[in-house]
């Protein structure tokens, strides 16, 4: 019965790993031990770690020794071994669907690494600390406003589903440094590689709290102030999987230069206004009046006794101005084009920890941060970056509300065999402050 299974065996794995690596690593336990040393420990990390995409590596754990002394407690000891090496791997963020107890003479422990690893960083959760900025509006009129960061979001009348008169009211967060980046794990990675970007939003439309979506075929504009206009940035929009954002390209709405821009502001009067005949107009969007500084402004009537009218004013500038016909995740990028990319690997606290972190690498040059992807919750891999460019490299751990452990390095991308940092407690405002330091 052993020969047939040990036949079956072999077949299965002859199947299984045949386009696989596999290879074999051998644990020593000294004096019938069956505690994991640090040492075997740090070898189980580190033999993980090297293991290429969808290799598998098995772990020995008795020796021909002990197999000779005793053949029956070598059996014991390996289960009881392998048991804790499994316990070691599911403690240091390695699933156990991802590691299963095979039989050749004894029992071993199979590890396998996936094909595709997944983000280090999520924004899952923490969104919710961000701060998000609300403007209500008459879906007749739009709006033009400008955001906390100095750029300009403009929608025009009726942009919305639903009818004229509905109460549209827009929700806003804005990404625009690389601390936000790293803050709310919002990273640059397109469908095809590395982005630069000059801010990421996500836009909500709401009318009586309901979700509500642009009518078909209209769009919005966005306006950056001050934006780089010596590369070509495109209209961007993202899927969230699992909480990573993944940003994809519409090449037909590429980013232009234009100069200044206009703001509105709906302003409510309570008793109807005394405009005379003379100063009254109508006009092709509803009556006008000239205001005290004779500019034309739109009055709409909301009820016997109120009106309101759009309070124009403009803003001077050079802005890159963009295109969206989506709501959601949008982003003005471009693909940033490197002459030789690497792979980096990342050790933090030589591999070994209960907890993972969120790594980022932040380019210093331009307006980029990349996710680093887990291998384990003390290893991890950046894939496709830029050789030779000035980087941080930021691990952040959350252990409680004020509690986080903080890695960082500046260096400059190479493919060294390993980056190892080392981490530090702090709590949220010495984090903050680091974080103030330490991207730029």
């Amino acid at each position: 019965m052993r020969a047939v299974t040990l036949i079956i065996f072999i077949s299965i794995s002859t199947i299984v790993f045949s386009k696989n690596l596999t290879r074999e690593v051998k644990l020593e336990f000294l004096n019938n031990c069956v505690k994991i040393s640090d040492e075997n420990k740090n070898i189980i990390i580190d033999e993980y770690f090297k293991l290429g995409a969808g290799d598998w590596l098995y772990f020995t754990t008795i020796t021909q020794k002990e197999m000779s002394e005793n053949n029956l407690l070598s059996y014991q000891f390996a289960k009881v071994r392998n048991r804790a090496i499994g316990a070691f791997l599911k403690e240091n963020g390695i699933p156990g669907r991802q590691f299963i107890y095979k039989y050749s003479i004894f029992e071993q422990v199979w590890v396998h690494k996936p094909r595709k690893l997944k983000s280090s960083v999520s924004l899952n959760e923490i969104q919710k600390n961000k701060e998000v900025s609300v403007y209500s509006f008459l879906n007749k009129h739009g709006i033009s406003v400008q955001l906390p960061s100095g750029n300009i979001l403009e929608f025009k009348p009726h942009s919305f589903d639903g009818f004229m008169d509905d109460l549209i009211t827009v929700k806003i967060k804005e990404y625009t440094s690389k601390q936000d980046f790293v803050k709310f794990g919002v990273t640059a990675f397109g469908n095809h590689g590395m982005l630069e970007t000059r801010g990421m939003y996500n836009i909500e439309a709401f009318k009586n709290d309901l979700k509500v979506k642009l009518k078909r075929n209209a769009s919005y504009n966005l306006k950056i102030l001050d934006g780089k206009t010596s590369e070509d940035f495109y209209s961007f929009y993202a899927d969230d999987r699992n909480g990573e954002l993944v940003w994809f390209k519409n090449p037909n709405q590429k980013f232009i230069k234009t100069e200044g821009a206009e703001i509105t502001k709906e302003i409510k009067i309570k008793e109807s206004l005394s405009v005379d005949e003379t100063s009254r107009l109508l006009g092709k969007f509803g009556e006008f009046y000239e205001d005290a500084d004779g500019n034309l402004q739109m009055v709409s009537a909301t009820s016997s006794n109120a009106m309101t009218y759009l309070e124009r004013s403009y803003i001077e500038g050079t802005f890159l101005t963009g295109k969206f016909n989506q709501l959601g995740w949008i982003n003005c990028d471009r693909f940033y084009q490197a002459d030789e990319t690497i792979t980096m690997k990342i050790k933090i606290d030589k591999g070994i920890s209960l907890k993972p972190y969120c790594v980022y690498v932040v380019f210093n040059d331009i307006n980029s941060v990349l996710p680093v992807y887990q291998v384990s919750n003390g290893t991890y891999l950046v894939y496709d970056i830029p050789k030779g460019v000035d980087v941080s490299l930021v691990a952040i751990q959350a252990i409680d509300v004020d509690k986080f452990k903080l890695a960082f390095s500046e260096l400059k991308t190479q493919e060294e065999s390993v980056i190892n940092l080392s981490s530090k407690g702090v709590n949220k405002t010495r984090l903050d402050q680091y974080l103030d330091d330490v991207i730029y």
